[in-house]
């Protein structure tokens, strides 16, 4: 969940734009953090620093945490702490940005530390809970009625995504919408104490995607078995969420069966919610709708 809220202060602060995020996001899978990177996040090296062993690599055949410690900026142990912080996702992501030419180490530096102190742990809150507050935010569910249960349904989804598609997404929207349109898409509904109509879809590529993901398969066309693989995903985030009611509201909602939709047009009321995200592979959106 950082990589996605690193990379929107970015976007949403123009030190990059959605192309280049994307781009960093698509490549997130095939690089590795440089130890720099990760010294910057720690705060142990500055981007001059980090610099200056950069350009010194080019003279002297060294590795660049033997260098760091004969220059007395690193030590051995936070060599080694380091290098256990290199597939963190907010380093990856960084990391493609700098490979990709698109910000420098200083800007980089700057950026984290900014966005650091903006999302500084306040009044006791967890690492989590300060995460889930700030996407809370972003895609303005603290401000609508019945906050708590968009809240509770989207950050399970987010959290969902994440488990079972991969992290390589960024929000494409996060103004709220009152109309949404998905080329193909698939809808349940939850009944009970609390009622909900919950959609999930999105282009043809980015439907294709989600079902390729989830079924760990090589997916190129929208037949019969990719619907069903989204309805799956989608019963799958659903009856986790009943559960979820169930536990702590002591709430038992039943689930109507997936149905599939082409070419799909709705209109999302005030007491509903929808949000796009966009994959390397395509844009995908979900809408919730309180009845």
């Amino acid at each position: 969940m950082y990589t996605q809220l690193f990379g929107h202060y970015m976007l949403n602060n123009g030190i990059i734009d959605a192309d280049e995020l994307h781009a960093a996001l698509t490549a997130m899978t095939r690089i590795k953090a440089k130890l720099g990177a990760a010294a910057i996040d720690a705060g142990y090296m500055t981007a001059a620093q980090v610099d200056e062993i950069h350009e010194l690599q080019h003279t002297v055949d060294k590795r660049f945490g033997d260098i760091a410690v004969s220059k007395g900026y690193l030590t051995e142990e936070q060599v080694r702490m380091l290098l256990t912080k290199q597939k963190n996702a907010n380093l990856v992501l960084g990391q493609a940005l700098i490979d990709f030419g698109f910000i420098s180490n200083k800007e980089f530096e700057d950026a984290l530390t900014d966005y650091k102190r903006k999302a500084s742990l306040i009044n006791g809150e967890s690492e989590e809970e300060r995460m889930e507050n700030e996407m809370v935010q972003i895609l303005g569910i603290d401000t609508m009625q019945d906050s708590e249960f968009f809240a509770e349904y989207i950050l399970l989804f987010i959290r969902n995504l994440i488990r079972f598609l991969g992290d390589d997404f960024s929000f494409a929207g996060v103004a709220r919408m009152t109309t949404i349109s998905m080329n193909y898409a698939c809808c349940q509904t939850i009944s009970g104490p609390l009622n909900a109509k919950v959609v999930l879809g999105g282009t043809e590529l980015g439907f294709i995607g989600i079902a390729a993901r989830y079924a760990g398969e090589n997916l190129t066309e929208t037949d019969d078995y990719t619907k069903a693989c989204v309805g799956e995903l989608l019963n799958l985030q659903n009856g986790l969420f009943a559960v979820n009611m169930s536990n702590s509201g002591n709430m038992e909602l039943e689930l109507s069966p997936q149905t599939s939709e082409e070419q799909l047009m709705m209109n999302i009321p005030e007491n509903g919610i929808a949000v796009t995200l966009s994959f390397s592979f395509g844009d995908i959106k979900i809408a919730v709708i309180k009845e």
